[in-house]
């Protein structure tokens, strides 16, 4: 068998002719020519990549964070009010039900309280009045020749806790007897629902004008406040002094 003439080595020759000079031979490893032409520029390239990628990073952390609009705050405050109410919803349908599941006990309203003759009572009304929820204080009549005016603050005796329900005024006078809100004058007679009360809510203060449209005559006149909460639960009966009627 011929052996070939050239043979694969681990050298390569490279024959420089610069005349008149005589020719130079150059020989190099293979070895160092890949090294040279295929992992020298690998690596360069990687320098060159994590250079780019760490610059980059630099500049994503000193970039400010993005701000929301304005909007999205005020969806967010919906959404939070909305929470809310849903909360008081499921709190209120809780009392419901466990106002429905027993029947409370009232005052004796032939002896204790005559004017609660008046007022329909709903199915399952408690009486809530020693859980002193709210009371009442700053009592002032003002007396004119076409209406009467008794102002009162009506306060909730633990402020975190917000209270809302439904107002009723007697007036018991020589005119006869008189309810305010005046709507609930009609309903005297067949029995005046608590939900005809004035609406209110109240977390530490809430000043009440209850306003009669009559003049007062006769010596004395005298004023008894309900208090419902908005399920229909008695919260507070006070019944005032008696005013002499023309004093100021």
């Amino acid at each position: 068998m011929k052996e070939p003439i050239q043979q694969n080595g681990h050298e390569v020759s490279i024959v420089i002719y610069d005349s008149p000079l005589p020719p130079r031979y150059l020989r190099f490893s293979k070895k160092f020519l890949k090294t040279l032409f295929i992992v020298v520029p690998l690596f360069i390239g990687l320098i060159f990549i994590s250079l780019l990628i760490f610059g980059l990073a630099s500049r994503v952390k000193e970039a400010p964070a993005p701000t929301m609009p304005d909007s999205f705050s005020d969806e967010e405050a919906k959404l939070l009010a909305l929470e809310g109410e849903i909360k008081s919803l499921k709190m209120s349908n809780q009392q419901l039900q466990d106002k429905l599941s027993g029947q409370g006990t009232l005052p004796d309203s032939n002896q204790e309280e005559p004017f609660l003759m008046g007022i329909k009572k709903p199915y399952g009304m408690q009486n809530l009045m020693t859980q002193n929820k709210v009371s009442l204080d700053q009592f002032d009549l003002i007396q004119d020749s076409k209406k009467t005016t008794l102002k009162f603050q009506i306060i909730s005796t633990n402020p975190e806790t917000k209270v809302t329900g439904h107002v009723l005024v007697f007036m018991a006078s020589d005119n006869g007897l008189m309810l305010y809100p005046a709507a609930a004058n009609s309903s005297i007679a067949g029995g005046v629902k608590f939900s005809m009360g004035e609406p209110f809510s109240v977390s530490r203060l809430r000043p009440t004008n209850a306003e009669f449209s009559h003049g007062l005559t006769g010596q004395s006149v005298r004023f008894i406040v309900y208090i419902f909460s908005r399920e229909g639960d008695l919260l507070l009966i006070k019944e005032t002094e008696s005013y002499k009627v023309g004093a100021k």
